[in-house]
């Protein structure tokens, strides 16, 4: 089962995600940015990791920007969205092209949206997964 990580410092913000994509995914949360962190670093290579983060930007002590910055070197697999409550625009702006993030919702979500979004960065995943294979496939046939 794809396992998803929930990251936000507001347990209401996490326990609505959750209720939204329990019956989904697997679903691991933290409301601790750190914490997440060391979780992904402890699962990494294992039946355990996780296959997609959704990270709040605005967090204490670490916002969700460091965080998938510090995800992007150690699992860049792993797909990520950023979740922002505030009009954080600007700072937003740069989580993607620096491939830090692939996403970004605003808060409030729209359900849908939100399982769409996910939906389509898994396959996206799966996909790129595929082709890298199939191209150590060709690599060592020739």
């Amino acid at each position: 089962m794809t396992h998803i990580l929930l990251v936000d410092d507001e347990p209401e913000v996490l326990n609505a995600l959750t209720r939204i994509l329990r019956k989904d995914y697997q679903i691991t949360s933290y409301n601790c940015a750190s914490e997440a962190l060391e979780a992904i670093k402890n699962n990494l290579n294992t039946d355990e990791q996780f296959d997609l983060i959704i990270s709040d930007i605005r967090m204490p002590h670490m916002d969700g920007i460091e965080l998938l910055s510090h995800i992007n070197k150690i699992a860049p697999q792993m797909s990520r969205v950023l979740l922002s409550g505030y009009a954080d625009m600007e700072l937003c702006q740069s989580a993607i092209p620096n491939k830090i993030a692939q996403i970004i919702l605003s808060k409030p979500w729209d359900n849908f949206e939100i399982k769409t979004v996910i939906n389509l960065l898994l396959e996206l995943a799966h996909l790129k997964q595929e082709n890298l294979l199939l191209k150590n496939t060709q690599s060592s046939t020739l």
